[in-house]
């Protein structure tokens, strides 16, 4: 299969001289291409003009994000390599975090299919949510665009975001049962992590067919700030306001627009609707 690099400029900025040469040595002679994104949305443009490729995904979760938007459900394979300042889907691939040994060592990689998800339109490979943790996405780019906090904006915003949130009013129906009420968050997923090493929602395999719906009811002040080791650990899962439940289907509604956060990509929403893909992507993996 013809080997495409896409590789997202911007998030591997730091580092991209070293994986222009860490991939030439990878490939050690055999043909590729490497094509480097300059803009949102350039590398979703490309994936999907691809066919029958192995596609490497170069960068963090939110370059998987435009990659898989090209691919899924197509004859594409893709190999991810954590290149990137978020790389919690990659976690369920390889144990390996360094970029330049998963490249050195990508022939000993095999194929396997996955899931993924799709929320309206777009897919997603790892997790869907609403509430506090997309609010903590938005918060995070304020800690993003500081180098020295870029590693741990996620985890800086979780307890920035707790002195402001308000629980949202939601409408969320999974597989035709309904829950009308106030929730602190609503993650829909597929991988176990997110937000840089979060164990959100650590039921959840990327292969069985379902996505793990974590519904956490609304809390207070001090419920809150009890929990929130608890989802950084994943030992939320027995908590009294956790619900854990298996869908196949999952629809939101809200009287009021919400933010909608897709692998750490923010839309504004009234409602959508959220299903699991089975099958939907081929993986290359070493675990």
């Amino acid at each position: 299969m013809k080997k495409v690099f896409l590789l997202n400029a911007f998030a591997c900025a730091d580092k991209i001289d070293i994986l222009r040469e860490s991939i030439k040595n990878a490939m050690d002679g055999e043909e590729y291409e490497i094509i480097e994104s300059q803009k949102s949305g350039d590398l979703t443009a490309v994936a999907k003009e691809l066919k029958g490729c192995t596609v490497f995904s170069v960068g963090g979760d939110g370059t998987l994000f435009e990659v898989i938007n090209g691919v899924a459900e197509s004859d594409n394979e893709v190999f991810v390599i954590p290149a990137g300042s978020g790389n919690d889907f990659c976690r369920l691939l390889t144990k390996e975090r360094d970029y330049r040994k998963v490249l050195a060592d990508c022939r000993s990689y095999s194929v396997r299919s996955s899931d993924c998800g799709k929320a309206g339109d777009t897919y997603f490979a790892n997790i869907a949510s609403v509430g506090y943790d997309a609010e903590i996405v938005k918060n995070s780019v304020k800690f993003k665009n500081i180098p020295i906090l870029r590693k741990f904006s996620y985890i800086i915003s979780i307890f920035y975001t707790l002195f402001a949130y308000k629980c949202l009013d939601l409408k969320i129906t999974i597989d035709g049962v309904v829950y009308d009420q106030k929730f602190l968050l609503a993650a829909f997923a597929n991988g176990e992590y997110y937000g840089g090493g979060v164990h959100i929602a650590p039921t959840a395999k990327i292969d069985d067919g379902y996505l793990d719906v974590y519904l956490a009811d609304k809390m207070n002040f001090i419920q809150i700030l009890t929990i929130l080791p608890r989802l950084l650990n994943g030992s939320h899962v027995n908590h009294k306001k956790i619900k854990v439940i298996k869908a196949k289907n999952v629809e939101v509604a809200s009287e009021t627009p919400f933010l909608l956060n897709l692998d750490g990509e923010l839309f504004e929403s009234n409602g959508t609707s959220i299903k699991i893909i089975e099958n939907g992507i081929k993986y290359y993996c070493k675990n």
